[in-house]
């Protein structure tokens, strides 16, 4: 047997050899080398605790090269591309980025490899907040308090545009405004220009409430007549009428509102014996108005029946 193996044994090493490439184009034919791109997130790594970074790409292509059962059986949730920012520094800094393949895959091309960001130290502002006017009230229309909140809000971000904030704006439109009313909008932060910039405000939106007074309300109200003095024994007042019966008075809303009745000057009734009538003067509170001035007022004065 050994006798047989020893012959030819230049012929059947190439016989081996040749089989051996066969096979492994065969398995190359059913299992080829491919080249897949995929889109993968970028993570920032290795940044220090007071530098901010806002202008990193979130993702990048890259190109990977590999078996087809490997690319087939891998998980392109997982790939991950990277931004090592340990040797960063405030300003324009060119980085790398870079990307560890899976096992069995390797890395053909990242597009783009580098990349230039701008590297800012963070900090952070308390602001309080004021209230922008869009419109304007009536002209019958007052403020009498507002109240906005939160009063004070945090802003931050790059410390070059936290600094430039000069003022925490709530825009409220008040245009036709005529009762109480509270408003709520998404604040801003601008600088001395009144442009808007671009930082995180916390809380980013703010409440306001307004109270509001009528410089002018106009009201109804009834006209009554005080007396004093008494009639003559045996007689007795019958009616006390005044003509008109109500008037309409005029004036800020919180005097208006405790206006309940208006008097006239009082009629004295000391030892009278018959009827009494004529014009009187309305006596108007401070601050209350009315076309009326005086009013008609009969007192009906009878002796008394037994």
């Amino acid at each position: 047997m050994m006798i047989h193996l020893k012959r030819n044994w230049p012929a059947k090493l190439l016989s081996l050899l040749a089989a051996i490439v066969m096979w492994f184009f065969i398995m190359r034919d059913q299992n080829p080398v491919m080249e897949v791109t995929y889109t993968v997130p970028v993570q920032v790594q290795n940044l220090k605790d007071n530098y901010i970074i806002e202008d990193a790409p979130d993702t990048v292509k890259i190109v990977l090269s590999g078996p087809r059962d490997t690319i087939i059986s891998m998980k392109a949730d997982n790939l991950r591309a990277y931004i090592d920012a340990s040797g960063v520094k405030p300003g324009q800094n060119n980085v790398t980025i870079g990307f560890m393949p899976p096992s069995g895959m390797s890395l053909v091309e990242i597009k783009p490899d580098t990349i230039t960001i701008n590297v800012d130290e963070f900090a952070a502002r308390k602001i309080p907040v004021e209230i922008v006017p869009i419109g304007k009230f009536s002209d019958d229309i007052a403020l009498k308090s507002v109240t906005v909140v939160p009063k004070e809000v945090t802003v931050s971000g790059r410390k070059q545009l936290v600094n430039a904030v000069n003022k925490v704006v709530m825009k409220v439109n008040i245009a036709g405004q005529t009762k109480n009313f509270s408003a709520v909008s998404t604040l801003e932060a601008w600088d001395v220009s009144g442009n808007v910039l671009d930082v995180h405000i916390n809380p980013n939106q703010g409440q306001a409430q307004y109270e509001l007074n009528l410089l002018r309300k106009d009201k109804a109200v009834p006209i009554t007549v005080p007396t004093v003095g008494a009639v003559l024994d045996g007689y007795e007042v019958k009616s006390v009428s005044v003509t008109p019966t109500q008037l309409t008075v005029t004036g800020r809303e919180e005097m208006i509102d405790s206006v309940t009745e208006i008097q006239t000057e009082p009629v004295d009734l000391t030892g009278a014996t018959k009827s009494i009538q004529g014009n009187y003067n309305l006596v108007l509170p401070s601050g209350v108005n009315s076309n009326t001035t005086t009013v008609h007022v009969k007192v009906d004065i009878q002796k008394k029946t037994t």
